[in-house]
């Protein structure tokens, strides 16, 4: 696993893990790294592969203050009991709490750098347990879980010092719409839209299957890894549409790249097929794409999802658009002369979808797309 920069300055706790256990759990002590310390990549962590068990769980990044073992006991019970969720770090400076919990989930102070840890690794909702914690602090929490869009549950703690009371308060900021009802109504609705077509056109896709492999030899399936939901990693699937060798020959045309930022795309590509010109002038190499969202990794509408090194060159404030699922179609498919427009405005427009997400928009945005792809102007 690669070192990640986590930790702002030299917290010191006493911890001593056992040696077969460093490879997968890193404690509060084992950490000394800085802030400046060099990351080379990210594969390892913001687009980690879970497998089919664990991906889809709700990953958690729980902050606990001094000693407060009944708070994270009791989120504990309720993960053993529901299993729909996984913490996969807890934040404090208790070693009482790092030596209880150590294998359980990966245990750093409260001065580690919490945006290396959401940039780069799968965090879906931060749990915060505050009794005494500094008012800067829960406002940086609170910007930090905007600028990601992360779900952020914050409760105050109460606790009566000449008895065992506790009290807990709560307060919830979603900061992305993937918690709503109209949401978890879209999600419905286009699993039952996208199994239905994949069902009725299952002859379209076998026509258009048999065109692929004799047009070209190769696989009529081309899947790619891209970036998905707070950066889960999956596999796209499309038509090919280029020839079997064209990732091998990507390199020998990067100098004739003309798209803006860390995209690549050339006009009159060379690698591409004759039936795979019809494919993407139709929009019909994307139809594959309906079996990713059935399988729960894509929606209809949504930000386009990025390859692992497109994400890796992205500024902090584009990573908002990793909130919701990344989308067949979205704001930026319906521009006129979307590929001409600059990476930062892409970025900008799926920001955009996620901040003004509505079931309406959505249903707009999908009428747009269909009159599109009936004009085949695909590129």
């Amino acid at each position: 696993m690669e070192k990640i920069p986590l930790i702002k300055k030299e917290t010191k706790l006493n911890i001593v893990i056992p040696k077969h256990t460093t490879q997968n759990i890193r404690s509060v002590g084992e950490m000394r790294l800085l802030s400046n310390t060099k990351v080379t990549t990210r594969t390892s962590n913001f687009t980690s592969l879970y497998n089919n068990k664990t991906r889809k769980l709700k990953k958690v990044l729980v902050i606990v203050e001094e000693d407060d073992i009944v708070s994270l006991n009791k989120l504990v019970d309720k993960i053993q009991r529901g299993k729909n969720y996984q913490i996969r770090y807890i934040l404090t400076n208790s070693e009482k709490i790092a030596r209880r919990f150590w294998t359980f989930a990966r245990v750093y102070p409260l001065d580690v750098n919490l945006n290396s840890i959401l940039r780069y690794d799968v965090i879906d909702e931060i749990i915060c347990y505050v009794s005494q914690l500094p008012e800067n602090f829960i406002l940086n929490l609170e910007r930090t879980s905007c600028i990601f869009g992360i779900q952020l549950n914050v409760f105050n703690v109460k606790k009566n010092p000449s008895s065992y009371i506790r009290e807990e308060t709560s307060s919830k900021i979603e900061n992305a719409p993937l918690h709503h009802t109209g949401y978890t109504i879209k999600k419905l609705l286009e699993f039952i839209f996208s199994a239905t077509v994949v069902i009725v056109f299952s002859w379209l896709f076998l026509l258009i299957a048999l065109l692929v492999k004799l047009s070209s030899p190769g696989p009529v399936i081309f899947k790619q890894l891209r970036v998905g939901l707070h950066g889960r990693k999956f596999w796209i699937y499309k038509f090919r549409t280029m020839q079997r060798d064209a990732e091998e020959r990507k390199a020998s045309l990067i100098a004739r790249n003309q798209a803006d930022g860390p995209m690549f795309k050339i006009a009159n590509d060379p690698r591409i097929t004759k039936i795979g010109k019809f494919l993407r002038k139709s929009n019909l190499d994307e139809l594959p794409q309906l079996i990713n969202v059935v399988n729960g990794d894509m929606a209809l509408i949504g930000p386009r999802p990025m390859l692992p090194e497109e994400v890796d060159a992205q500024s902090e404030w584009q990573l908002k658009r990793f909130s919701v699922k990344p989308g067949i179609t979205g704001l930026w498919q319906i521009q006129p002369n979307r590929t001409e427009l600059p990476f930062n405005k892409w970025m900008a427009l799926d920001n955009e979808y996620v901040e003004t997400w509505s079931f309406k928009n959505d249903f707009i945005l999908l009428i747009k797309t269909i009159w599109i792809v009936l004009q085949a102007n695909g590129k």
